[in-house]
């Protein structure tokens, strides 16, 4: 195939509803805001990528992404020839440091527009697919234990199969009493996990381990603020139960670190370290470093970004601790049709690029 060329490149910022607010440790999510990134070739081919505003999880704003991109990147585009992909990425890194959050949601678009030129799905160009289907990770985050309780009964009968709990939203005794009434609730045999998203103090995390210790905590989450190093060591060194790590790692730096305070996991998302192409870069430092590996996408994507997530999970050797598209918690999305799980389980989409088509016309109804 003749190299083919970026002849028009646009960007969008969204603000899309939930279909009901998701709480997490002091902050309550009504809507997702993300960045949207249109590319074509001369051919008229189309390619799409996302990056959710996420300063607090080491991404950018929306004015961050979409400033960059007009004033600076834009121009760098055009011509480019497609096939080149994340030596793209790699050139708008450098030029612009500043863009990475832009230049996370480009990589995206790249992937599904040389997809979509060479026939092939997504997961084709990260090294070929290693599985067909994944079991989504649920995020089970309410007000009340109660809730908590129901929404885990409701999900079960869906199919799921791996639960994470929000903590920080309630006190710390009920989220005790949520995590060992949603054990009770799924027996032995289903993976529980739960992610503090920094709200903890040393203190309050010791007390949920030990409160949970006999209940099969598969990972407890990013429970500390980023800059409290001597608690992540102290908890890592109870043993209680497996530590990981998400708004700590921006970097196969921070990964490498983390590993020598004796951390056992991180989640990578394509929001902060680069696009599809830095995950792919950071998990292989985790295979080398024995870390395991949370795919995850914000509170909340749309298919274009939960559809990279999947072609991701299909690529990657290890994704043990579990894989969290994000598109359902939206009321409405922006592709025609949504990717949706059977029985607790996503297919892997096989149709060229990242297996979605965007509706440019519902897309336009979210503009901001």
């Amino acid at each position: 195939m003749k190299p083919s060329t970026i002849r028009y490149a646009t960007a969008f910022t969204l603000k899309i509803p939930l279909i009901k607010p998701m709480l997490m440790a002091g902050v309550q999510i009504t809507h997702a805001e993300t960045f949207i990134v249109r590319l074509e070739t001369h051919h008229g081919i189309v390619g799409w990528g996302e990056n959710t505003a996420a300063p607090s999880h080491g991404g950018q704003s929306l004015d961050q992404m979409k400033n960059v991109f007009h004033h600076h990147i834009h121009a760098l585009l055009i011509g480019q020839d497609s096939h080149c992909l994340s030596g793209i990425s790699n050139l708008i890194t450098q030029k612009f440091p500043q863009g990475n959050g832009a230049a996370a949601a480009i990589d995206m678009a790249l992937y599904d527009l040389l997809g979509k030129e060479l026939g092939v799905s997504a997961c084709t160009l990260m090294g070929g697919r290693q599985r067909d289907q994944i079991p989504p990770l649920w995020l089970i985050g309410t007000k009340s234990v109660d809730s908590d309780i129901r929404e885990t009964e409701k999900c079960l009968t869906l199919g799921y199969r791996f639960f994470k709990l929000k903590l920080g939203v309630k006190s710390l005794a009920e989220d005790i009493q949520s995590f060992l009434g949603m054990r009770k609730v799924l027996g032995d045999g289903i993976q529980i996990c739960a992610d503090a998203n920094m709200g903890y103090t040393t203190e309050q995390a010791v007390e949920f381990l030990e409160g949970c210790k006999n209940a099969n905590l598969a990972f407890l989450e990013q429970p500390l603020k980023k800059d409290n190093i001597s608690g992540l060591k102290q908890i890592c060194d109870l043993h209680l139960a497996p530590i990981g790590l998400d708004e700590s790692i921006t970097s196969t730096a921070d990964m490498i670190s983390a590993k020598g305070h004796g951390v056992s996991g991180v989640s990578l998302k394509t929001l902060k370290l680069g696009g599809i192409s830095g995950v792919l870069q950071s998990a292989a430092v985790c295979n080398a470093l024995n870390l395991e590996i949370n795919l995850a996408g914000k509170i909340a994507e749309t298919s274009i970004a939960s559809a990279a997530v999947l072609q991701l999970s299909a690529a990657l050797n290890n994704v043990n601790w579990g894989v969290s598209p994000s598109h359902l918690y939206l009321a409405e999305d922006i592709v025609d049709k949504p990717i949706q799980p059977i029985n607790g389980m996503y297919s892997i989409p096989t149709a060229a690029g990242l297996g979605i088509e965007v509706n440019e016309d519902q897309l336009k109804r979210f503009l901001v």
